[in-house]
């Protein structure tokens, strides 16, 4: 097989999964009214309540204004507060509601539902998965950084 035909075949694999938990991610989203983004802005305060607006657009790989977005609708539906924070008073920090954590519980739960068939890959399978997936995300990163070594010495 050709080079450029097997980068092809592992991008195009990449990609279809990509979409396929994306349609699943979707649907969930779409029973709560929500957007798949929300639902992911929704998980990452779970996970790290308190956290300001600059960390949470880390987590969830978007700009720091398309993130102020994203919560500004979730501050409007009540999911999301935000709160000054006590040490400085110029910092917010931003935290799941009540109503925001058993909103991200039910679609938690539905989701868990709709992706429990992964469960029958077996263990051996699911941990070579890993493994290769760790080998391309160090290959990819490392074209990456030297992209962006590339971009930072080269003159204006």
């Amino acid at each position: 097989m050709e080079e450029q035909d097997r980068i092809h075949r592992i991008f195009q694999s990449y990609r279809e999964v990509n979409q396929a938990f994306f349609q699943v991610l979707m649907k969930a989203a779409q029973l709560y009214g929500l957007t798949p983004v929300q639902l992911l802005t929704l998980k990452n305060l779970k996970e790290h309540p308190l956290i300001g607006l600059g960390e949470l657009s880390e987590y969830i790989l978007l700009g720091t204004s398309t993130t102020s977005g994203i919560v500004d609708r979730l501050v409007k539906a009540g999911l999301v507060s935000r709160e000054r924070s006590e040490t400085d008073r110029r910092s917010v920090t931003l935290k799941l509601t009540e109503q925001g954590l058993e909103q991200w519980n039910l679609v938690e739960r539905d989701h868990m539902d709709r992706l429990y068939i992964l469960a029958s890959v077996s263990e051996e399978d699911q941990r070579q998965l890993e493994r290769i997936n760790t080998q391309i995300l160090e290959i990819l990163q490392k074209v990456r950084d030297e992209e962006t070594h590339e971009y930072r010495s080269t003159p204006i």
